[in-house]
């Protein structure tokens, strides 16, 4: 449960106030140069050669699991803690003098934030990774895990932004929060981007760069339930980092119903269309919930057949069996050929997949996914739109989808073009992240019936469900005797709620 606003104020007045995290802080400042040059090859020293001897017997470049990983980890942390608190008893000895000599609260907060730094994931650690850390201490003695409970009231972290070094923000629920720990400079940063990435290639076999000439690049946090994307100089002024968080289990429908994202009677329209095997496709802005609803209702799809999901980075986990999990690749070297959804849709006729999940289009796969929903049962598809007025949304929505497919050198030209959607896509749903609650919501239910290209070119589709603002309520908006039919033709005994 997210904590007040005063709340936070009173946080600001004990913890801050006391200072421990400034000092912790300053301490922190202090302090790594010097553990990064005792960590460094090149340093020969008795105390460098000790330490490093010992953090290469305990590597986890030889880590296979992502529980090897962390054991490692966990061990280096503990050689670490024990070498900080040398450091910090016989400061003159490296050279160091502290203005006000640490307190035993004030070590235990600059050796949790230095340990972060040089063996976990600086700043970004308690946020990304609490649950790990959780099965190995107990959080409530961790000063950086009491930080984030007094600031968000829950270790559930849903996305963490790092637009800078020193300019963080995380999200709990549908509240933003800042996060006043930072990196040291954007030099750090990168190392910890690097670290993640490198950590994920040892453990997932992946083989992602991220350097001045691929300043761009999306990977698998190596903790397993992260999807991470970087991007560095020269692409942009500051290093920056996203990091989303998938839930340990995904959402169900009935979970969302209690978020407030649709209501029961849109649950059970959507999951009738998953049993007849519709092509149902997600429209809405980035975070607005479309990848979480697409993996709630792939549950529902028959049990018999087979079900694939196709996607760039791992993110969709649904709950169902006789399933196949699909990647697309962009390869470095130019000897290897990319596997795009082209390929992965020809592997799906292949191998007798019935239903597909395309995660999210960006390009032409809109075109591949639509092509191939024509010989399979079903399929589920996300693509990004913005809610730009009133009217025409179903116009607005499926114009983007038409630019997507555009993008195929085979899609065919102009009105052909929508003509072909219109008879491909049977449910169009529209999702937003309400201004104002902050709520992912679905807003809108269509059923789409084809494209009139007369009447001033329009989309033809009854709408069946909305979210009205001013009630705060969802409602049935029309019933559709076509489409009751259709679903009593595939076997679904599907009847809308009339009044």
């Amino acid at each position: 449960m997210l904590i007040a606003s005063e709340q936070l104020l009173d946080f600001k007045a004990t913890a801050v106030q006391h200072g421990r995290l400034e000092r912790a802080l300053e301490y922190r400042a202090q302090l790594y140069p010097v553990l990064e040059t005792i960590l460094d090859p090149q340093n020969k020293s008795i105390d460098a050669q000790s330490l490093q001897r010992d953090f290469e017997r305990l590597g986890s470049s030889q880590a296979k699991t992502v529980l090897e990983l962390y054991r490692s980890k966990r061990a280096k942390a503990e050689l670490l803690s024990g070498f900080i608190d040398k450091l910090l008893l016989l400061p003159s000895k490296y050279a160091l003098s502290f203005a006000q000599p640490p307190s035993q609260q004030d070590k235990l907060w600059t050796k949790t934030l230095l340990i972060y730094d040089l063996i976990y994931y600086g700043p970004v650690t308690m946020l990304a990774i609490a649950k790990i850390l959780a099965a190995e201490e107990d959080l409530r003695a961790n000063p950086m895990a009491q930080l984030l409970m007094d600031i968000a009231g829950s270790y559930s972290v849903n996305e963490i932004r790092a637009n800078k070094a020193r300019d963080l923000f995380f999200e709990t629920g549908s509240k933003i929060h800042s996060w006043p720990v930072p990196f040291l400079n954007d030099k750090q940063l990168e190392l910890i981007i690097d670290r993640m990435i490198s950590e994920s290639n040892l453990l997932y076999g992946a083989a992602v760069s991220l350097n001045a000439s691929q300043p761009i690049a999306d990977f698998e946090h190596p903790c397993g339930y992260i999807r991470g994307a970087a991007v560095i100089s020269p692409a942009s002024e500051h290093p920056f980092l996203t990091l989303r968080l998938h839930p340990e289990s995904p959402y169900t429908l009935d979970q969302l119903i209690s978020f407030g994202m649709l209501s029961e009677e849109i649950a059970g329209f959507l999951k009738a269309c998953q049993q007849a095997g519709t092509t149902i496709v997600i429209a809405g802005t980035m975070g607005s919930g479309k990848t979480t609803l697409l993996s709630a209702l792939a549950e529902h799809w028959p049990e018999s057949g087979r079900k694939a999901t196709i996607e760039d980075t791992p993110e969709l986990r649904p709950n169902i069996s006789d399933l196949v999990k699909m990647r697309t690749i962009e390869y470095d070297r130019e000897e290897l050929r990319n596997i795009d959804v082209a390929r992965l849709t020809k592997a799906c006729k292949r191998h007798s997949v019935r239903y597909v999940v395309l995660s999210e289009a960006r390009d032409y796969s809109a075109w591949e996914i639509l092509q191939l929903s024509q010989a399979i049962l079903g399929s589920l598809m996300t693509f990004h739109y913005t809610l730009r007025g009133s009217k025409h949304l179903v116009d607005q929505a499926l114009s983007a989808l038409v630019a997507l497919c555009k993008q195929h050198p085979l899609a065919p030209d102009g009105d052909d073009l929508k003509h072909q959607i219109a008879s491909m896509v049977q449910i169009l749903v529209l999702i937003e992240q309400d201004p104002i609650d902050n709520i992912r919501r679905v807003v809108r239910v269509y059923h789409v019936q084809g494209f009139d290209e007369l009447n001033g070119g329009h989309f033809k589709a009854i709408e069946l469900f909305s979210y009205d603002p001013s009630t705060a309520k969802f409602r049935l908006e029309n019933s559709s005797k076509e489409f009751e039919e259709y679903l009593r033709s595939k076997g679904v005994n599907y009847v809308f709620a009339r009044t």
